[in-house]
C-alpha cells in the first residue's frame, strides 16, 4: 500500500478542531512541560492523524504561539476585565481576589507552566514579564481611579500581584475557610483601609460554598 503524502494525508484525515488541539497540548503543557507538546504525541492523544495537525497549523511552532496567545486570553483578560467593570475600591479587590481563587477562571497551573517554558525560551520569557507588567499596570491603574498617588498605586500593585503568583509558585494549600478568615487583614495590608465587615462576611461565607461545592 503506497504511503500517503502530508497532504493526502490532511485530506483524508479525521478532522479535530483547532480548539480541540490547542486544549490537548495545553493539557500536555500543564501535565509534562513544553517539550512534550509535539505533533505526533498530541495526534495519538486525540486518535487522529497528523494530517489534522496541519489542516489548522502550519508548524509546531505556531501552535506553540497559540498557546501563548490561549494563556494570555485566559489569565490575562480575565483579571484585567474584573477590574475594568468595578465601581469601588472594595468591589475591585474583592472581583480580583474572586478571579484568582476560582480556577475555571484563572488556571494558577497554566501560569506555572508557561513561567516555566519561559526559563527556557527567551521569546517566551519576554511574553510573561510584559504581561506581568501589563497585570500590574492595571492593577494601579485601578489604584490610582481610587484615589492613591501614582508611586503608591503602583507599589500597592506590585505588592499583591507578586504576592498572588508566589502564592501560587510555592504551591501553598489552605482551605478556603482559613483563607477566608484572613481576608479583613489581607484587604487592610493591600489597600490601607478597612473592609466593611458585613461585605467581607457575605464574600468569604460565598467563595466557602463554591468551594464546598466543588466535585
Amino acid at each position: 500500500m503506497p504511503l500517503l503524502s502530508t497532504r493526502d494525508e490532511t485530506k483524508r484525515a479525521p478532522q479535530q478542531t483547532r480548539d480541540g488541539w490547542i486544549e490537548a497540548a495545553l493539557a500536555v503543557l500543564v501535565e509534562q512541560g513544553v517539550e512534550a507538546v509535539q505533533i505526533t504525541q498530541l495526534a495519538k492523544r486525540l486518535d487522529v492523524t497528523r494530517g489534522s495537525f496541519y489542516w489548522h497549523f502550519a508548524s509546531r511552532e505556531e501552535l506553540l504561539d497559540a498557546l501563548i496567545a490561549e494563556w494570555r486570553a485566559r489569565n490575562s483578560d480575565v483579571m484585567l476585565n474584573a477590574l475594568a467593570e468595578s465601581d469601588s475600591l472594595q468591589q475591585g479587590i474583592l472581583d480580583l481576589f474572586a478571579v484568582w481563587v476560582d480556577h475555571t477562571r484563572f488556571d494558577p497551573e497554566l501560569d506555572q507552566a508557561v513561567r516555566d517554558w519561559a526559563r527556557r525560551s527567551e521569546p517566551v520569557r519576554e511574553s510573561v514579564a510584559q504581561e506581568d507588567t501589563n497585570r500590574v499596570s492595571a492593577i494601579a491603574a485601578f489604584y490610582s481611579r481610587h484615589g492613591f498617588a501614582k508611586t503608591e498605586a503602583f507599589i500597592r500593585a506590585r505588592i499583591i500581584y507578586f504576592t498572588q503568583v508566589s502564592y501560587y509558585a510555592l504551591g501553598i494549600q489552605e482551605p478556603m475557610t482559613d483563607r477566608m478568615s484572613y481576608l479583613e487583614a489581607y484587604y487592610r495590608c493591600f489597600t490601607g483601609q478597612e473592609i466593611d465587615k458585613g461585605v467581607a462576611a457575605a464574600f468569604g461565607a460565598r467563595l466557602i460554598r463554591a468551594e464546598e461545592d466543588v466535585p
